[in-house]
């Protein structure tokens, strides 16, 4: 944003300038900001198809739906075809007119627009069941804004609805009200402390804050409500961790791979907890085992590359990690970590290619602060 406004003081482009104001405002989730300069784009160039989009995500984001979806006609005036102009409409028309929603959904065919389509086919009669069904579709489709809107609207006819409370606490999380979404999460629980959704995304609100104390209780009533689900077990898992307790710890890996043993995720949450606490013999071994389930897998790849990496076997670590860059060209991680193996092995020009290449396409600040210092690290060499 300062280098914009560097820009318009040195003449830039009306045009470009508010464009990129509206698309920097709506990565930091700051919405009214994103609509302000993102209709002021629209004024200058009402054919600018990224920036209308980027209007209506925004008006979603603060719950204008008729604006949003004014946008999204506008998009299909342009574009009849518009997969995701038709996936905005449709998922908006889903709250209130879910016979609307149906030839929009159909024919955005994306993912998200055809499990829609199954909620709406199956959810039955009750209006806070099919809204609390598409804001868990949504959430689970990475659209926690569009979540936020289905499950407040389920809410609305259903108060004391613990699931929704539930969902909408996580949804709110994830669009970053973390206090709000406490509360619900919390509300959640009063409303229904057998559900072992509600104790689970409780505890897994407060592992994640970096509080596995207060997670320990709630994640271990959902375990006891749910033992069958492998994703519990992970959780503990990290849970005995945070606490320093280890072979605990360990207990609760062995159980979720027991639980599922073929199971890719699974055993990418198995890697990941080994190789984020640099343990490179148990890290390799489970990375080993994701490899064989899902050699196509870019992630995979990755963390079998950090794994050999660790191991000390460098070229054959360059080699996983080129291969994940290849098969998966927006993956963060894998660019980082063969910068970090550029890094070791003396590289400096190559490592500092990956470390950008990893700034152009991440949007995590926890690991944009990692790359960065690398990359300062490297400049003072």
């Amino acid at each position: 944003l300062a280098a914009v406004a560097a820009a318009e003081r040195r003449g830039g482009s009306p045009a470009q300038v508010v464009s990129l104001r509206a698309a920097l405002c709506a990565a930091q989730g700051d919405w009214e900001g994103a609509i302000v300069h993102g209709e002021r784009a629209l004024a200058l160039d009402p054919t600018d198809l990224a920036v209308r989009r980027l209007v209506a995500r925004g008006y979603v984001g603060l719950g204008r739906l008729e604006k949003a979806m004014a946008h999204y006609r506008a998009l299909l005036g342009m574009d009849p075809a518009d997969p995701l102009a038709h996936e905005g409409l449709g998922a908006l028309l889903a709250l209130s007119n879910p016979a609307a929603a149906g030839p929009h959904l159909e024919a955005a065919s994306t993912p998200l627009a055809s499990e829609l389509m199954d909620v709406l086919g199956r959810a039955g009669d009750d209006p806070a069941h099919r809204l609390a069904q598409v804001g868990q579709t949504c959430l689970a489709h990475g659209e926690p804004a569009l979540a936020v809107l289905a499950l407040e609207w389920a809410l609305a006819r259903r108060p004391a609805y613990a699931e929704a409370h539930a969902l909408l606490g996580q949804a709110l999380v994830q669009s970053g009200r973390s206090q709000e979404g406490l509360e619900h999460l919390e509300e959640a629980v009063r409303l229904a402390p057998d559900s072992a959704l509600a104790r689970s995304l409780l505890g897994l609100y407060h592992l994640r804050t970096g509080d596995p104390a207060a997670a320990r209780p709630h994640l271990e009533a959902a375990y006891d409500l749910d033992p069958d689900n492998p994703a519990l077990s992970l959780y503990l898992a990290q849970v005995y961790a945070g606490l320093g307790q280890y072979s605990v710890a360990e207990v609760w890996l062995e159980e979720a791979t027991r639980l599922a043993p073929e199971d890719p995720a699974v055993w990418e949450g198995v890697a990941r907890f080994y190789l984020d606490r640099s343990m490179a013999r148990q890290g390799l071994e489970a990375a080993l085992n994701l490899l064989r389930l899902a050699p196509e897998s870019g992630v995979a790849q990755d963390l079998q590359g950090w794994a050999q990496f660790l191991s000390g076997h460098y070229p054959e670590a360059e080699g996983r990690l080129l291969r994940a860059v290849e098969l998966d060209p927006s993956l963060v991680t894998a660019y980082y970590h063969l910068g970090q193996v550029y890094v070791y092995l003396g590289r400096v020009e190559e490592a500092r290619a990956a470390f950008i290449r990893a700034l152009d396409v991440n949007t995590d600040p926890v690991l944009r602060g990692e790359i960065e210092r690398a990359l300062r690290r490297i400049a003072g060499r």
